[in-house]
């Protein structure tokens, strides 16, 4: 059922102007769309706009992909979709021919009708021979436009920083297959278009010059009706809203079907609570249309267009039919059946070419998206100037300031940070503290330069941060965090790549292991450094139902596949990701180390080895460290900063803030006191040595 509403006409003050919007219920989905005129030329052509210089900025990349593949993917798909049909049904019009001349004259020509039939057989033979290459040449072209456009949208991704991740960039809605889809259905409208034309010469052929045109718009009628009728919501801007409460209510019972909910719900015993309120919500909906909104749509023509549709199919047929009553000179058995095979043809083919430039145009803007993700500016700012500047030592660290800086999160109206302000000298330790929630990861990700500051300034060196080419700052700088992970790589190539010009170098990643406390792991696995630990998703997986518990072959093999998958503690993977960081502060270009809260699931005494390993590799840069458990560290630190909600509480050495008796102060006697349970727990635990007589 529809029903609607519409909305919109006159612009008021504080409206926007545009066209009027039609609210309809469409089952259990409320649908609004624009009314837009039946026919606006400017409207259609600034639509049309966009799809020539992306037709041909796609067919451009698909020739310099290969320009003789493309050549002949276009020569063979022009034969066997246009040419090809039209062919066969001229040679099947001879064989008809043939016989129903041998009829008439009660003497069947066979030397006619076999040369007419072999004509036919030996160009259908050739022709599955075209078309057979021609699916071969299209999946290498459709695997190579694919690749091609999976690039585009890696580098894409890979290069949008977090604020452009955080505002839903639309680089998440592009399919790698579009520009494939795209090329190919304007590969098939060129070919509609060519088909067209060979079916109305062999019409003409056929046919007198007066009958020609005729036959020819009778074909029209029906895919214009067709089209005329036809109701797409994708043929105009719609927004669609799942409003009836039993249908979101049954949709989220079915979510916790997920593996995200399965402990939850198993320890909760709510099995038969979820399965009971499933069914409750399944009758409560009742035969509410749940179907597709564009299919309910689609669908909500009256049957008089359908009829008159499918009249229209049947004109030509009443015209011959009518000639041959009224004028049959013209007209024999084998000139009807092969009209009629060549209006079903028309009929297919011009069908063919409305449906085909619609999703043509539909497929540009797909791949547009795809070619619009290089326009997308969703970085963090940045200048001209060289990091580091010219004359600088190349011995000292970084030194940056911060003024009256305050930072919000992308969508959030709060302030993380707020009106900060402190100077960090070249090559200092900074230690900063505080609760969760106080800024401290925000602070860090502004030094790093995941974002900019809303307001205030960051100098590096005496110049605005945003002055220096983000590259140099980004080599400038290395980062160890508690949200690090491992990449579906080798453990050689997750810990090689933290500095990518030795990723090959074992004897530095050997060391970079033992430094970040990963080398131990290493031993124990079977594969050693090129252990995988995480698999890419869809390498592994099972076909038609085989399962691991299956008594069969088949599942045994399955699961000694699944058996090759390694997994380690998440201890043990922040040390991996710890043997990166160590790996690239190799790099001598490296000149700011931020650690923010790495070693969330190591002990007290894994955490101190590793800070200590930091502080030992800290000649020549600048350390800033992020941690709870800080009374270890901060006796090392050449400057303190106490945090809370987003501001500086207190500022200095641990001698100064110690006598200053405040936060900081409080906070150490309880780190202290817990690192000191814990050295006593576990010297009671030691075994204790026997005694030699």
């Amino acid at each position: 059922m529809v029903s609607g509403n519409t909305v919109g006409g006159n612009v008021t003050r504080g409206q926007v102007a545009g066209p009027p919007i039609r609210s309809m219920q469409l089952g259990v989905y409320r649908v609004v769309t624009e009314i837009l005129p039946l026919f606006n030329p400017r409207q259609q052509w600034k639509k049309a706009v966009p799809f020539f210089p992306t037709a041909a900025r796609l067919v451009r990349d698909v020739y310099e992909l290969s320009p003789w593949m493309l050549f002949f993917c276009v020569v063979t798909h022009i034969w066997c979709k246009s040419i090809a049909p039209s062919f066969s049904l001229y040679l099947s019009s001879r064989i008809l021919a043939a016989i129903e001349d041998g009829l008439k004259r009660g003497s069947p020509d066979s030397a006619a009708i076999f040369q007419a039939v072999g004509l036919r057989m030996i160009f259908m033979v050739l022709t599955t021979a075209v078309d057979w290459w021609r699916a071969r040449m299209q999946s290498k072209m459709k695997e190579r436009l694919t690749s091609q456009f999976a690039r585009y949208i890696l580098r894409s991704k890979l290069e949008t920083d977090l604020t452009g991740v955080q505002a839903n960039v639309s680089s998440r809605h592009v399919s790698e297959a579009s520009g494939w889809y795209t090329f190919k259905n304007l590969l098939d409208t060129v070919c509609n278009v060519a088909g067209v034309v060979a079916q109305l010469y062999l019409s003409s052929t056929m046919l007198s010059v007066g009958h020609a045109p005729i036959f020819t718009l009778l074909c029209l009628v029906r895919p214009i009706l067709g089209a005329v009728f036809s109701k797409s919501l994708s043929s105009k801007p719609h927004l669609v809203q799942a409003n009836d409460p039993h249908f979101l209510r049954m949709k989220s019972l079915r979510e916790l079907g997920r593996p995200t909910y399965r402990e939850d719900i198993l320890t909760g015993d709510i099995v038969e609570h979820i399965i009971r309120e499933f069914r409750r919500a399944v009758n409560l909906l009742g035969d509410a249309d749940i179907r597709k909104p564009s299919v309910q749509y689609q669908a909500s023509n009256g049957p008089a267009s359908y009829i008159l549709t499918k009249l229209a199919s049947d004109l030509p047929m009443l015209y011959y039919a009518a000639n041959t009553v009224y004028n049959s000179a013209g007209f024999n058995l084998t000139v009807i059946a092969s009209l009629h095979q060549c209006e079903s043809l028309l009929h297919w083919t011009f069908e063919s070419i409305v449906d085909s430039v619609w999703i043509a145009a539909q497929q540009v803007n797909l791949a547009k998206a795809v070619y619009d993700l290089e326009h997308v500016v969703h970085k963090t700012e940045s200048g001209d100037l060289p990091y580091p500047p010219l004359g600088r030592p190349h011995e000292q660290g970084m030194p940056v300031e911060m003024r009256n800086v305050s930072f919000s999160y992308p969508g959030s109206t709060s302030k993380a940070l707020n009106n900060v302000t402190l100077s960090i000298k070249a090559g200092q330790l900074i230690v900063i503290v505080g609760a969760n929630g106080s800024g401290k990861s925000t602070l860090v990700k502004l030094l790093t330069s995941l974002y900019d500051a809303t307001s205030g300034s960051i100098t590096v060196d005496g110049e605005d941060i945003r002055s220096y080419r983000l590259a140099d700052r980004r080599r400038a700088t290395a980062a160890l965090t508690q949200g690090h992970r491992l990449f579906p790589l080798s453990l050689r190539e997750n810990i090689g790549i933290g500095n990518p010009a030795h990723v090959a170098d074992m004897g530095m990643i050997h060391t970079a292991a033992k430094q970040g406390g990963a080398d131990g792991l290493v031993s124990k696995l079977g594969d050693g450094f090129e252990t995988v630990l995480q698999q890419t998703w869809g390498t592994q997986f099972s076909e038609n139902g085989v399962k691991t518990t299956d008594n069969t072959p088949l599942g045994e093999a399955f699961k000694k596949i699944l058996q090759t998958t390694a997994d380690v503690s998440g201890g043990e993977r922040q040390r991996l990701a710890a043997s990166r960081t160590f790996m690239r502060l190799t790099s001598s270009d490296v000149k700011l180390v931020c650690v923010d809260e790495p070693s969330a699931n190591l002990d007290p005494e894994a955490e101190l080895q590793l800070f200590n390993n930091l502080r030992m590799v800290r000649q020549g840069k600048t350390m800033v460290f992020v941690t709870h458990r800080f009374a270890h560290l901060t006796k090392h630190a050449d400057l303190i900063l106490c945090m809370k909600e987003g501001a500086i509480l207190e500022s200095g050495t641990h001698e100064e803030l110690m006598a200053l008796d405040g936060e900081y102060c409080k906070m150490f006697e309880i780190q202290a006191k817990a690192f000191t349970e814990f050295q006593d727990r576990k010297r009671q635990s030691s075994p204790k040595p026997s005694l030699v007589e």
